[in-house]
Order: C-alpha cells, then sequence, then structure tokens
C-alpha cells in the first residue's frame, strides 16, 4: 500500500490523511448530512504531493 521507497517523505501525508479521513468522516456521518464526500491524493514519481477534501451537499 504505502511506498517503501520514499518513507520521510510520504510519512507526514499519510498521517495528514488519516487526520483529513477522520475529519470528512466525522462531518459526513452526521444526522442530516445529504451528499458527497471525498477524499483524493495526488501522487508523483512515488511521493505524495496533495490531499484533496471535497464535500458536496445536497439540499433537501
Amino acid at each position: 500500500m504505502a511506498n517503501n521507497s520514499r518513507p520521510s517523505a510520504n510519512a507526514k501525508k499519510l498521517a495528514e490523511l488519516k487526520q483529513a479521513l477522520a475529519e470528512i468522516l466525522g462531518e459526513a456521518t452526521r444526522r442530516g448530512f445529504h451528499g458527497k464526500a471525498c477524499i483524493g491524493v495526488k501522487v508523483q514519481d512515488g511521493a505524495i504531493q496533495q490531499i484533496i477534501r471535497t464535500i458536496e451537499r445536497v439540499n433537501r
């Protein structure tokens, strides 16, 4: 799963990814939420460059 060729470069980003996932799930799993929650990861040459969080709410 994790690329071991860049452990120090990716370690911080992996921790950020876990935190982002916890935050986005916390928001999306609240009662009354309708929509889509997404996490994207941009990788270049085995190194995590960006973590993208997107929450789309549907008004009902």
